[in-house]
Order: structure tokens, then sequence, then C-alpha cells
């Protein structure tokens, strides 16, 4: 027991060097600030602030857009513009423990808790009303949230599913060592959590387990750490491979081709091979980053959304 709590305790992730391919938006330092819009909020079912950024267009065409690992709505930016162009109205949000989201920044309070956050964002929102398509949109961890929320028991607040570049898991063949560099994981201590909850002790999941390579401190628009439960709760079960495959709403992967994190040629074998009904497209000349802030990667994501919204 002293062995086991001593994990706990000491394992923690480490810093390291700042990744530029997993930290810098391509462009971003000519957006016009005057073209981002302001931030609104939501109440979740706990009392804490929902925020996200609307890109109003037609009303019966939504996007719920979901950001990357340590970012927020503000990294969304462009591909929301993009999408706001073909005709969605565009929800950018904050996942909790970002963007002000929540109550502490790289937290949640339990396990499952934004799989909630977003159940009481679209009832807040009236999206639920069934004149509305509605998709879920989401970008690297924010891709692996989408692919959890389309194989669990919320899958039916949307009508499909788009992830871009999606973080899968810590064993799928489409992921490179720390992700490229991106991550420092504290591997011993998720083992120790997980065993503790798994004989329903969910004790110091407040911890962190996660470090990205970025040099921004904590604040509303970046993320640096995140606890086990928030880590946990943006990404498909353990048994990712059987939840891929009960996907049974329209579900689209889109990866760029030259992708640091993630090995892009590999995602088109593994959803064929779990199912075959989530279209995968690689567009060629496309980093991590590039896919949510360069013109061609947005209009292609852009593109891609249209068809599978029937537009």
């Amino acid at each position: 027991m002293a062995a086991f709590g001593a994990v706990i305790a000491f394992s923690s992730p480490g810093d390291l060097l700042r990744l530029p391919a997993g930290d810098s938006l391509p462009g971003s330092d000519a957006w016009n600030r005057a073209e981002i819009p302001a931030v609104s909020q939501v109440t979740a079912r706990d009392g804490a602030p929902l925020t996200y950024r609307l890109y109003p267009a037609r009303a019966d065409r939504a996007v719920v857009l979901v950001h990357g690992s340590s970012g927020t709505s503000f990294s969304m930016h462009k591909l929301a513009q993009a999408l706001q162009a073909a005709g969605a109205t565009v929800y950018s949000v904050s996942l909790r423990g970002h963007g002000g989201s929540g109550t502490t920044n790289g937290d949640s309070s339990y396990l499952g808790q934004l799989d909630d956050d977003l159940v009481d964002f679209v009832q807040a929102e009236r999206l639920s009303d069934t004149k509305i398509h509605r998709t879920l949109m989401g970008f690297s961890s924010g891709g692996g949230f989408v692919l959890r929320t389309a194989s669990g028991p919320n899958r039916a607040l949307f009508d499909d599913y788009i992830a871009i570049a999606p973080y899968i898991a810590h064993d799928s063949p489409t992921g490179r060592p720390a992700s490229g560099g991106w991550t420092r994981v504290a591997v011993p201590r998720i083992v120790a959590l997980s065993i503790l909850d798994g004989f329903g002790l969910p004790w110091f999941q407040d911890l962190p387990v996660v470090r990205f390579a970025t040099a921004a401190k904590a604040d509303d628009r970046r993320t640096p750490v995140y606890s086990f439960r928030l880590a946990t709760g943006m990404h498909l079960d353990r048994d990712w491979r059987a939840a891929i495959g009960r996907i049974d709403r329209p579900t689209a992967v889109i990866v760029g081709a030259d992708d640091e994190l993630f090995q892009a040629d590999r995602y088109t074998a593994l959803f064929a091979g779990l199912n075959p009904r989530i279209s995968v497209e690689v567009v060629p000349g496309l980093g991590h980053m590039d896919m949510i802030a360069q013109a061609r990667a947005c209009a292609a994501v852009a593109a891609l959304w249209r068809r599978l919204a029937g537009d």
C-alpha cells in the first residue's frame, strides 16, 4: 500500500520543451481580432459557467465545435469562420477546465462531467429542436471527444459527427511516441488512479497526469496541464476499439497528411477495420495545426460538413 501511495504521490508529468507543431496557430498573428466574437456563456447543472463564441448563420444548421488539447474556443476561430461561410451557425465551445469554463483550469469535478456539460449546453441553447441539423465537430483531443460522444449514451444529441486529426488512444496505431513530443504523461499515476476508480474509489483524481509542450501559463486562453479526471473524460473509453465499432451515426474523420503528432497514413486502415461506415479523408500537404488555421484545410473541413449534412 505504501508503494501504491508513493506512485500516486510522486508520479507526476515532468516539464518538456515547447513544441511549435502543437503549440502554434499558423497565421494567427495576422488575425483581425475585431472579427472574433465575444465570449458568451451558459450555466451547467452545477452552476459553473460554460463559455463559447457564437458565429451565426442558418438557424437550421448548427455545429458545436470543440478545440484541441490545451486550447480554447479562440483557437478555432478560422475554422468557425469557414463553417459560418458555408452556412453553419457555429457554437465554438471551451470545454470545462479551458477558457473560463468550469471552476478550475485543467480540471473537472468528476469523471464524465464533460459529457454532462455537453447535454447542458445543447439544452441551454435549445439545439434539441428536430428542425435543426446538429453536428458535433472537434479537433485533436476534441476529435477524441467527438468519437467518445458518437459512441456513448449521448450519441442521439447530434445528427452527425466530424473528428479532425483525432487523438484515439495511447496504444492506437495512429499515435506517435508522446504524441510527437506534445505530451508528457504520468503513466504510473494514471494506472494507479484507474485501479482505484475500478474499485469505485474516485480518490486523488484532481492530480495532474498530462503536461503539454507549451510555455503558456494557465489562464483563460491556455490549459497546459490536465488532471486525471479531465484527461480521461475527454477521450474514448479504455476499450476504444469496441467504442469505435459501435458508432452508428454518420461520422467522418479528416486529417492532414503531414501531421506531426499523429500518423495520418494509418487512420484509413484503422477505421476500415473497426467501423467501415466511418469515412476517412487525408488532405495532402497539411500538418496538425494547419487543419484548423490554414484556409485550404478549413475549406476541406467545411466541404466535408456540407456533404455530411446533405447541403
